[in-house]
């Protein structure tokens, strides 16, 4: 079964990305927060993550380099769901190592859509 991590401050954003994610058979682990998700990174294996940019303490960005930074999750899909779409959120973002930026108000049926379609089985 295929992992996601969630990492996102807002639930309901969490919750919705989870019973969309839940719902396609995918194996869904919410962080809340930058520190929780890099503690997650650090213990488990995840084959792609979504992250939001703007949290409290450790961004998005942050996390994305930190996952990235490991040589074993080079080519797992790093996707940022962010109301931030400005060219320099998005160039802070794919320089990070991120894979796809989707913007809130969040689209389920785009969502399901580029999770599938980067790591259904």
């Amino acid at each position: 079964m295929r992992r996601i991590l969630i990492v996102d401050d807002d639930p309901t954003i969490t919750t919705l990305e989870d019973k969309v994610l839940s719902r396609e058979g995918y194996q869904v682990v919410a962080a809340a927060d930058g520190e929780t998700a890099k503690a997650l990174l650090r213990e488990q294996h995840f084959d792609l993550l979504l992250l939001d940019i703007m949290m409290p303490g450790v961004d998005g960005f942050e996390v994305a380099r930190a996952f990235r930074s490991e040589s074993k999750n080079k080519k797992v899909p790093v996707i940022f769901v962010t109301s931030r779409t400005d060219g320099a959120a998005m160039k802070e973002g794919f320089k990070a190592g991120g894979t796809f930026f989707l913007a809130k108000p969040l689209n389920s049926i785009q969502l399901k859509r580029l999770v599938n379609s980067l790591i259904a089985e």
